[in-house]
């Protein structure tokens, strides 16, 4: 187990989306399709740009409140998005229910390709692995469905299903008993700064950033992909740069 700093990590949480898996089509693509469908022709630049504005609003929003967070309101909170998204569509109710249903599926998402074998090499050599996400409940037949990831499923902690939703502290509190480990023996994994980065170490967890634009001299505390993880954690290569 990899001891620094005094912690001896012997779990590590993945997050899903942007660290394990990841749309395929992009976003972007499968709501301008939406849009398509109902005879709205949108620029996938534009539909970018305004996912990224309403999912970073309601983001901010929600980030100055206690993160309640439940299945029912992850469904509010998505259909407000599409609504911000795809405005011009006559059929509002039709476009959220297809895109509601479409990444509820697995073949909607790919796995990224070290992702699977990096997770099971980790289990192997005795660290206890978790899938930790701000999804909701559709990630666990997501993840059931894709071949590499599938293991996973019976494992995840959702925050819909927890009630807090990252960066909260509740919610890695609940991430830590489902691995039965102390805060500071658990590593947490993702690409987001704030949830996964800013909110596991407030909560006493270590962590490391994916950042899979990251150059060779980037800052570190970064992973250009999860198998430089697997290289760390196993001890075949120095930890000294990389900062828990």
């Amino acid at each position: 187990m990899l001891s620094i700093y005094g912690k001896t990590i012997k779990g590590v949480i993945f997050d899903a989306v942007g660290t394990i898996m990841d749309p395929s089509p992009s976003v972007s693509e499968v709501y301008a399709a939406a849009g398509l469908r109902q005879g709205i022709a949108l620029n996938v630049g534009v539909v970018k740009q305004r996912f990224r504005q309403a999912f970073s609003r309601l983001e901010s929003s929600e980030g100055q409140g206690p993160l309640v967070t439940s299945e029912q309101i992850e469904r509010r909170r998505w259909r407000r998005i599409v609504d911000d998204c795809l405005p011009e569509v006559p059929d509002p109710e039709r476009a959220f229910e297809e895109l509601w249903d479409h990444f509820g599926r697995p073949e909607s998402w790919q796995a990224f390709p070290e992702a699977g074998w990096t997770m099971k090499l980790l289990s192997s050599a005795g660290y206890s692995v978790v899938v930790a996400s701000n999804f909701d409940g559709r990630l666990r037949p997501v993840l059931q469905g894709i071949d590499e990831l599938a293991v996973w499923a019976d494992s995840v902690v959702i925050s819909s299903e927890v009630g807090r939703k990252k960066p909260h502290p509740q919610f890695y509190e609940a991430t830590c008993r489902r691995l039965g480990l102390a805060p500071q023996q658990v590593l947490c994994v993702g690409d987001d700064e704030e949830n996964d980065w800013n909110g596991p170490r407030r909560a006493g967890l270590s962590a490391l950033l994916v950042d899979r634009g990251r150059s060779p001299s980037g800052p570190s505390g970064r992973l250009a992909q999860l198998d430089e993880l697997l290289e760390l954690l196993l001890g075949q290569r120095s930890a000294g740069s990389v900062c828990l």
